[in-house]
């Protein structure tokens, strides 16, 4: 199963993550020109050449997110629009490992083990270290269940759980969010 990707909501969040990665910002502006969507703003975001400068490109992010009308995501609702981007990421089978290494460490930057895994990254953190095992001494004591034929289905069915559980709200053990 596919499901669309709204980067646009990553981007909102660009202000609140640490080391955001502003090269998608130059692929959202000129997905924006070919939806018709062009502004001076707009055109001079997709003018930039990869990898971008973060210091540089940010004002035209902003001023882009202004054009469209999009507010800035602050906090948790920063937070989980970054942990969604990934999984659906996953999800769509677009770098599995590269988005799972990157959701580990948001597990480390936002410190999971002092916050009590509000985020729900917790099978992750496991997953990432259970498919370190499997390849490094072929057992995996982290995740049960997951092995090297398997990881990649683990990886994207507890995407879906979290998705169901945060996003599309299944379970209401969280508090709404606008992601």
């Amino acid at each position: 199963m596919t499901i669309t990707q709204d980067i646009s909501k990553l981007i909102q969040a660009h202000m609140a993550l640490d080391q955001f990665e502003y090269d998608v910002t130059v692929d959202w502006a000129i997905d924006l020109i070919k939806q018709g969507k062009e502004t001076e703003n707009i055109l001079m975001l997709a003018s930039f050449s990869k990898p971008v400068d973060a210091i540089e490109i940010r004002p035209y992010v902003n001023a882009v997110l202004s054009d469209l009308d999009l507010e800035e995501k602050k906090g948790d609702d920063a937070v989980l629009c970054k942990i969604r981007y990934h999984l659906i990421e996953i999800i769509n089978d677009n770098g599995i490992r590269k988005n799972l290494n990157l959701l580990y460490k948001l597990f480390l930057d936002i410190d999971c083990f002092n916050n009590d895994d509000k985020y729900g990254l917790m099978p992750f953190y496991l997953i990432y270290h259970g498919w370190d095992e499997l390849e490094s001494i072929g057992a995996n004591y982290y995740f049960e269940g997951a092995d090297l034929d398997n990881i990649e289905e683990v990886i994207k069915e507890q995407a879906q759980i979290w998705i169901d559980k945060f996003i599309n709200k299944n379970e209401n053990h969280y508090p709404q969010q606008n992601v």
